[in-house]
């Protein structure tokens, strides 16, 4: 083919002609359009592709806080920082106490009970000031008690026990000045019935209280503070077998604690009412036993090792029935029994008085009654060794029953004997020898009322069994006493149990009457350099002294 050459003239002349074209046919394409008839919708198109990412919008509303996270572990201890600079002195303190210029230390004044004494300073002057302290025990509390004496020291009452019933059968003053009283409770313990043993200070305010139980049902009859410091305690528990009774003996420390326990007794039932401890470190019981000896019942008498092994036991009576009630040392070594007999009576049950050795073998027997019936709950050697029993009868008497109380000579042979009582009915239960050589009972004395209210009493006598006074105690219900003991102080306490006072259906009943006397310590004269004191002639609280001087310039 031949080349073709075109001018630049002529290519020009040539895209001119073509545009010129184009606009004529598209001028008749819309001459069309606009004239023509709407023709049917065409199809949707391809979506075309992703266009680029627009800028970013503003911010939205913060969202709601999340919850907290979990605290994170604790860092480590920072290193101690430098000790500070000593800070400017403080401004002096107040003056402390003069030293005295004389001070005894703590003296021994036992031995001066109704007696002046002196205390030499040397000192040399006259215008003195002086502090007086005392104590009742070496190492005991500090006080000022009666200082200046008093010549008389108010009784009073307490009642221990929760909403049930409570009962108290023995007590004893202790080492501190306070008491010990066993009995019964139903309040606390099992609520069953458990040994009961409450702790007082001096004023009777309970320390603390303890409850005991053998296999059954337990009751605490006699308590005694032992060599140790601690306790023992006898009475009687229910065996595994609940229909029977047996000997119960209790050891604890001085808080009460239980240490060891121990039951004696057979088949059958046995009844421990009172409790010594021996020369040895242990311990004998006296009460009753059906399980062994020669009747229906009999005295029974246990005697153990420390720690409550029995050694031997022995029973006294005859073929019907007989029992002891109290246990006393005589001053020959060997022991005397109280109780009851029916084996040897005149008619129905005497008072009943066994003489023992040491070992347990009878010395002597003797009995005391008349026609009616007479029981023995108490014992004591006198100061003449003779023996004072105090008990019931209904032989002798202003009628029904009365308080019986007789004195014997070593032997036993009775050389007087005393009814107490009125149209109503007393029981003497337990008794004491007071500082006079008179005796202390207390029991029960029913109103005339009727049999359903007694009181607590106390009846003082002289050395002859004569009434010196009688007093009463307790509400309008339920009142009597079980167990009566000298204090310290020379007054006479009492426990039994009420259901006029206290807190439930029976309470314990703890009594302290009044005593009159001398109590306390007094500065009584002075010189230059002596200082006299007296020491009440009554007074048990001022067994240590200590005096301080400071001279007044």
């Amino acid at each position: 083919m031949a080349a073709v050459t075109i001018t630049m003239g002529k290519f020009i002349a040539g895209i001119l002609i073509a545009i010129l074209a184009s606009s004529a046919i598209s001028v008749g394409i819309s001459a069309m359009l606009i004239s023509a008839p709407q023709g049917p919708e065409g199809r949707k198109g391809d979506t075309g592709p992703q266009g680029e990412t627009g800028e970013t919008g503003p911010a939205g509303p913060a969202g709601a806080t999340g919850p907290a996270g979990t605290t994170g572990a604790t860092g480590a201890t920072g290193a101690t920082g430098a000790t500070g600079a000593t800070g400017p002195q403080g401004p002096p303190g107040p003056q402390g106490p003069y030293l005295p210029d004389y001070d005894s230390g703590w003296i021994d004044i036992t031995d001066k009970a109704g007696r002046n004494f002196n205390i030499t300073h040397n000192l040399n002057y006259a215008d003195i000031l002086v502090d007086i302290v005392g104590r009742t025990q070496a190492n005991g509390n500090i006080h000022q008690m009666y200082l200046g004496l008093t010549g008389y020291l108010a009784g009073w009452n307490k009642t221990y026990g929760g909403t049930s019933f409570d009962y108290g059968y023995s007590a004893i003053q202790v080492s501190d000045g306070g008491y010990i009283i066993t009995g019964l409770t139903y309040s606390f313990g099992s609520g069953m019935g458990d040994v009961y043993l409450v702790k007082t200070d001096s004023a009777g305010n309970m320390l603390w209280n303890k409850t005991y139980r053998g296999p059954g049902r337990s009751e605490g009859h006699s308590v005694v503070q032992t060599s140790d410091g601690g306790y023992a305690i006898a009475g009687y528990t229910e065996s595994s077998d609940v229909s029977n009774n047996d000997f119960y003996l209790v050891k604890t420390d001085s808080a009460g604690i239980m240490q060891w326990n121990k039951t004696y007794g057979g088949s059958l039932q046995e009844y421990g009412y009172s409790l010594v401890q021996t020369s040895d470190g242990g311990y004998m019981i006296a009460g009753t036993t059906s399980s062994f000896g020669a009747g229906g019942s009999d005295v029974y008498l246990v005697k153990t090792d420390s720690t409550g092994n029995m050694l031997w036991n022995k029973t006294y009576g005859g073929t019907s029935s007989d029992g002891g009630r109290a246990l006393a040392k005589t001053r020959d070594g060997g022991y005397a029994i109280a109780g009851f007999t029916f084996s040897f009576a005149t008619s129905s049950y005497d008072m009943y008085l066994i003489k023992i050795d040491a070992a347990g073998t009878m010395l002597w027997n003797k009995t005391y009654g008349g026609t009616g019936y007479e029981d023995g709950y108490s014992l004591v050697q006198t100061v003449d060794t003779g023996y004072a029993i105090a008990g019931v009868t209904n032989s002798f008497g202003a009628g029904g029953y009365d308080t019986y109380l007789v004195k014997t000579d070593s032997t036993g042979d009775m050389l007087w004997n005393k009814t107490y009582g009125a149209a109503s009915n007393e029981y003497g239960f337990s008794l004491i020898q007071t500082s006079d050589g008179g005796y202390a009972i207390t029991g029960q004395v029913y109103s005339i009322l009727g049999i359903d209210y007694s009181d607590m009493y106390l009846l003082k006598t002289d050395l002859a069994g004569n009434v010196l006074f009688y007093k009463n105690y307790g509400g309008t219900y339920f009142d009597i006493g079980q167990c009566v003991i000298l204090t310290n102080d020379g007054g006479i306490a009492m426990v039994g149990f009420t259901n006029s006072l206290g807190a439930g259906s029976y309470d314990v009943f703890f009594v302290k009457d009044d005593v009159a006397g001398e109590f306390g310590l007094a500065r009584v004269a002075s010189t230059a350099n002596t200082l006299t004191l007296y020491r009440g002639r009554n007074d048990v609280g001022w067994n240590y002294v200590r005096i301080r001087i400071w001279k007044i310039d």
